[in-house]
């Protein structure tokens, strides 16, 4: 047999690589020139590419390109992953209660008009105070506390949105 198999046993056996017993064989019916069985062989044919690799540089060639166009598609795999990842914590962030939270926040500024123009109004003048209320506006023509009940409705859907969340954390720590 050829001197390069010869040396590849005896690398395979140096690396601690597959079958110490099996590789050991091999080398004596190589080394006395004696024919391997088939089953060898092709124990030989597997073994040495994966472990030693391959000798040819175009084999190696191809190899270096295979691996590059793997990297490159796992590259864009991943790249795809974070522009999905990324839409959906926005979506995510930007949703029912951010503006659930503004419409609070607008309807709780014209609900609290009384206590808060009576501050604004050392700055600014009484004519133009009104103009920050727009919904006090509204009020007035429909003679109905209706923002005051708005304002109590939504501050309730964020206790129980709280309460909502709260049960889900608990939920969630429960073994």
């Amino acid at each position: 047999m050829s001197y390069d198999l010869i040396n590849s046993v005896k690398q395979l056996i140096q690396l601690d690589k597959g079958d110490p017993g099996r590789l050991e064989y091999i080398l004596e019916m190589l080394t006395k020139d004696r024919i391997l069985p088939l089953s060898d062989q092709k124990y030989l044919e597997n073994i040495i590419p994966l472990y030693l690799g391959e000798k040819d540089p175009e084999s190696i060639q191809r190899k270096n390109e295979n691996t590059i166009v793997n990297l490159q598609k796992e590259v864009q795999n991943i790249n795809e992953r974070l522009v999905k990842l990324e839409q959906k914590g926005f979506k995510k962030y930007v949703g029912k209660k951010t503006i659930l939270f503004f419409v609070t926040v607008f309807v709780g500024w014209n609900a609290l008009q009384p206590y808060i123009a009576t501050f604004l109004n050392l700055i600014f003048p009484s004519n133009l105070v009104q103009n920050f209320f727009p919904l006090s506006l509204l009020t007035n023509h429909l003679n109905y506390p209706i923002l005051q009940f708005v304002f109590t409705a939504t501050i309730c859907a964020w206790a129980f949105i709280g309460m909502i969340h709260l049960a889900g954390f608990i939920r969630s720590r429960k073994t």
